[in-house]
């Protein structure tokens, strides 16, 4: 009995330890490291930067947090998003251009051919992303890229069930529509 309330009181407290903030990292490193690629139109380099920097910034914080672990990742993401929001700026102050070349995982077994045209398909795909909205990307990352279900990118962006599959709905339409007419200008 007594274990279970210790695991019932680590639940409710995720970050007051380094051994909860530990379990919580290792629980959610990875979401977060998804979450900030899916937004984030730089390196690779930086996406992990990005993400130690998170980590970083709730562990300096995680007193002052309060809930349990779901509330824990939803605070994450938006340290997250907040962070990539600062970089877009300062890059933009700097006119340093973003890009997503390096984030190119081919085959090592694929033909010369096959790497060409899989780099021209993921560069077409992420210029593609790039020309959503932030609001647009962020519950594209959240469904696709993190698999979250519509109700939970609805409570965590704080909209309604039906606009979040209403944008998910016409954003799917808007990158086929754009893939369309990007492939049907290659062929001519």
């Amino acid at each position: 009995m007594i274990s279970k309330k210790k695991s019932t009181a680590n639940h409710t407290a995720p970050l007051r330890d380094a051994e909860g903030f530990q379990a919580l990292y290792q629980r959610t490193h990875l979401i977060v490291y998804r979450y900030i690629f899916g937004l984030y139109t730089g390196p690779a380099q930086d996406v992990e930067d990005l993400t130690t920097e998170t980590f970083i910034r709730a562990w300096r914080a995680r007193r002052r947090f309060r809930g349990d672990s779901d509330a824990a990742l939803g605070w994450l993401l938006r340290i997250a998003r907040n962070l990539v929001i600062d970089s877009f700026r300062r890059h933009q102050r700097r006119g340093e251009p973003l890009d997503l070349a390096e984030h190119i995982v081919l085959s090592p077994l694929a033909s010369p051919e096959e790497r060409a045209l899989q780099q021209e398909r993921t560069n077409t795909l992420w210029g593609a992303l790039g020309k959503l909205s932030a609001r647009q990307r962020e519950i594209i990352v959240l469904r696709y890229f993190l698999g979250w279900q519509v109700k939970a990118i609805a409570v965590y962006l704080k909209m309604k069930e039906n606009t979040v599959s209403v944008n998910i709905r016409r954003t799917l339409e808007h990158l086929r529509q754009e893939w369309k007419d990007i492939h049907e200008e290659l062929d001519t």
